[in-house]
């Protein structure tokens, strides 16, 4: 078997090697998390932002498929992008991230009504907490250092 010139990343099962990717594309559970937060929060931002300066009755109507459509950009180039970040940039990323996967479980933690939950978790306290877990991230970083 020849080598290859690009480092390759080989996972393996019981039948033998089934993916060949090379080591830039292959993706830790961290690039993802991040670019799947990233891609919500991107969602949300755009869905909100056109559904309120349209302010016409459907406006819903456009502005989820164009958060939707927008979110999804944005997850695929992070996915594919992250490592070519340098550290500031990916640490702006990941709080940006952070936000989106807040939100998600607290809308989730919401939608199942687990306890109080709907008196507690509304809009502004969601946005507080995002907030909050998004400065969380990016000062663990710095305080390891």
């Amino acid at each position: 078997m020849e080598e290859s010139p690009v480092p390759v990343l080989r996972v393996r099962t019981g039948s033998g090697f089934i993916s060949h990717l090379p080591e830039h594309l292959a993706m830790n559970s961290r690039h993802l998390l991040t670019a799947v937060g990233a891609g919500i929060t991107t969602f949300v931002v755009v869905a909100v932002l056109v559904i309120k300066l349209l302010g016409v009755e459907f406006s819903a109507i456009v502005g989820v498929p164009l958060g939707l459509l927008a979110g999804l950009v944005v997850m695929i180039g992070l996915a594919v992008s992250f490592d070519n970040l340098d550290v500031n940039a990916r640490r702006a990323v990941s709080v940006y991230g952070t936000f989106g996967l807040t939100i998600l479980v607290m809308f989730a933690t919401r939608y199942v009504n687990l306890g109080p939950s709907r008196d507690v978790l509304s809009i502004p306290v969601m946005v507080g907490v995002g907030i909050v877990a998004g400065v969380v991230v990016y000062v663990i970083p710095l305080v390891r250092e």
